[in-house]
């Protein structure tokens, strides 16, 4: 079995021990560290999940950097740094997220408002086209089409009574008659 000297995050020598592989080392050194690092971390934090977050990036660095050497310096006192660094870290960027988050919060109340009152202008728009449709089902075609030729396309009543050879009070007669029906299932949304 050979041994080989083995070095953890930037050549930190681990444990001042000889590991057969490097993921034994770590192995003995995230079992040692990674509750203190995470104590030291949630004192600064103050955010148990956020202090977890930290630590496991924290060893992920470690892991990720194991071929880089600094010699001279303590293994707890390298993790205390890196905790502390990481951790300001985190917090300017929480700053960061949360002036970005202040000022989005208008445009996506906004958003929100114009969403929200545009659905329900769309359910009652369907719901009066509904009313409008079930009450023109009940009249006979040509009392449908005096009404939209009328109502729809603007044609005056002149033009309506030469299309389909009905006299003009008998064309106002209709549109009284269906806009009397429609005001009366209508009233609740005016």
């Amino acid at each position: 079995m050979t041994m080989k000297r083995h070095f953890i995050s930037k050549g930190v020598f681990l444990l001042k021990k000889i590991y057969n592989t490097f993921d034994e080392a770590f192995v003995e050194v995230y079992d040692k560290y990674h509750i203190y690092l995470l104590k030291y971390l949630l004192l600064l934090v103050h955010d148990f999940d956020v202090a977890e977050d930290l630590t496991q990036d924290i060893f992920i660095r470690i892991y990720n950097s194991r071929n880089s050497e600094i010699t001279g310096e303590k293994f707890r006192n390298y993790i205390k740094k890196a905790a502390r660094n990481i951790a300001i870290d985190n917090a300017r960027k929480s700053a960061r997220e949360e002036g970005r988050n202040k000022r989005m919060i208008p445009e996506i109340k906004e958003l929100n408002d114009n969403f929200y009152s545009s659905l329900e202008d769309s359910f009652i728009d369907g719901e009066i086209l509904s009313t409008v449709n079930d009450v023109l089902e009940k009249y006979s075609e040509i009392n449908k089409k005096v009404f939209i030729s009328r109502i729809i396309e603007n044609k005056t009543r002149r033009q309506v009574s030469a299309e389909e050879n009905i006299p003009p009070y008998k064309i106002k007669k209709i549109e009284n008659e269906i806009f009397y029906e429609l005001r009366e299932k209508l009233k609740h949304f005016l």
